[in-house]
């Protein structure tokens, strides 16, 4: 079957608005590099010519439900300023306009409707994560596999283990206990990454621990009986954690199979926001190229 392709579109923005020189400049005045950079991936990701797509991107840094949970989920970053925004909607409006199904949701992030959209169309079908970020891991089953597209790094779940030391079904736990200073989660004091593989590998997950949470000082772990301490001490902040490091598998929403079938670009649509955008002629033969 025709493999799901998700992409988590807002790492790809980010990673253009970071990386492209600020040397790109709207119609109006306004900084263009991310929308420069962003619809260059979006023409060389649809060369690839995928039948069943979708590009989630991330509403806002804090409405999301987990920041309800735990109010400083995320707080390290900065809030988009107004160009950022500018950018952030100039990327979204042309994925839409070369065909591609998009979705965005102010109590969810990307990453869970990434998950959701994989739960309700993934069965019996390979599904590709498009991303960078590592927690998009804990959803790939045997056959899945996360691409980084712009380094052409594909990982599956044999890889997630090597890289974590636990299966993509203990991520989320893992993360809980290890902390991600990604997403501002310190997890447990004093338990790090290697600590938090062992423990998941020898007890499954974070409720079983605490079930036998006597056995932790018979691990081989370091510092096995302060560990103890901290993990009975912590209980309540990890028991917080591992209410957000999961990725909601089933966010409501109304979409359907057919709705991830790419669609014809809106050729005068394009070419009015190359004209908006200030864009050259080389990615306006590639615009037009789409549209043909």
């Amino acid at each position: 079957m025709a493999p799901l392709c998700l992409v988590d579109a807002s790492i790809y923005i980010f990673r253009s608005y970071f990386s492209m020189p600020a040397a790109f400049f709207a119609k109006n005045g306004e900084l263009a590099n991310a929308v420069y950079g962003y619809t260059n991936f979006l023409l060389d990701f649809r060369d690839r010519g995928y039948e069943l797509v979708s590009f989630a991107f991330d509403e806002s840094l804090v409405s999301c439900y987990r920041n309800k949970i735990y109010p400083d989920y995320k707080a390290n970053r900065e809030l988009p300023d107004e160009n950022l925004e500018f950018q952030l909607a100039a990327c979204q409006r042309v994925t839409s306009l070369l065909g591609f199904h998009t979705l965005c949701l102010e109590d969810y992030e990307a990453d869970d409707i990434i998950g959701t959209l994989m739960r309700r169309f993934g069965e019996g079908r390979p599904t590709i994560i498009v991303t960078r970020d590592k927690d998009l891991g804990q959803l790939l089953r045997v056959g899945d596999e996360l691409w980084d597209f712009a380094a052409d790094v594909r990982s599956g779940p044999d890889e997630v283990r090597e890289k974590f030391g636990v299966s993509p079904l203990q991520l989320a736990d893992y993360l809980a206990l290890a902390g991600d200073t990604i997403d501002n989660i310190p997890g447990a004091p004093g338990i790090g990454p290697k600590s938090a593989a062992a423990l998941l590998n020898h007890f499954g997950s974070i409720d079983e621990m605490y079930k036998r949470i006597d056995e932790v000082e018979t691990i081989k772990l370091r510092g096995a009986r302060k560990a103890r301490e901290t993990l009975e001490t912590h209980r309540e902040a990890i028991d917080i954690y591992r209410q957000i490091t999961p990725i909601h598998v089933d966010v409501p929403m109304d979409v359907s199979i057919d709705d991830l079938r790419p669609g014809a670009p809106d050729v005068a649509a394009l070419e009015a926001f190359c004209d908006e955008m200030a864009f050259g002629p080389r990615i306006r033969q590639r615009m037009a190229g789409a549209g043909s």
